[in-house]
């Protein structure tokens, strides 16, 4: 389960921020993964408690943006969601791409005070 640590990660990051930037808490954060990363929220949402507990993160609540693997087809230069189409393109029925997006895992909001 590579959640904890990426929950572990998100922490220290966290913990970073809020000393630089002087916050006294942090209550929302919203991350962008990726659907090519396997990243199960549910399992951060298990496993974030635990890395926060008792700390001035406790409180703490992460939301969730999701990407699509979008790919690049080669034969035909068509961009699409690679997932939905079974790998294929559905302009030309190649299976031969770039992914675009789909690898994200970031923080893209911060709510504090």
């Amino acid at each position: 389960m590579h959640e904890l640590g990426l929950c572990s990660q998100l922490y220290d990051t966290l913990i970073s921020v809020m000393k630089d930037e002087e916050l006294k808490e942090i209550y929302e954060v919203t991350l962008t993964i990726g659907e090519a990363t396997g990243v199960v929220t549910r399992f951060m949402d298990e496993c974030w408690p635990a890395v926060v507990e008792n700390t001035v993160l406790s409180s703490t609540k992460l939301k969730y943006n999701y990407v699509k693997v979008i790919g690049h087809c080669h034969n035909c230069e068509n961009d699409y969601p690679v997932s939905e189409n079974h790998g294929k393109c559905p302009k030309c029925g190649v299976e031969d791409y770039d992914m675009l997006t789909g690898y994200e895992f970031e923080v893209t909001s911060i709510k504090a005070h």
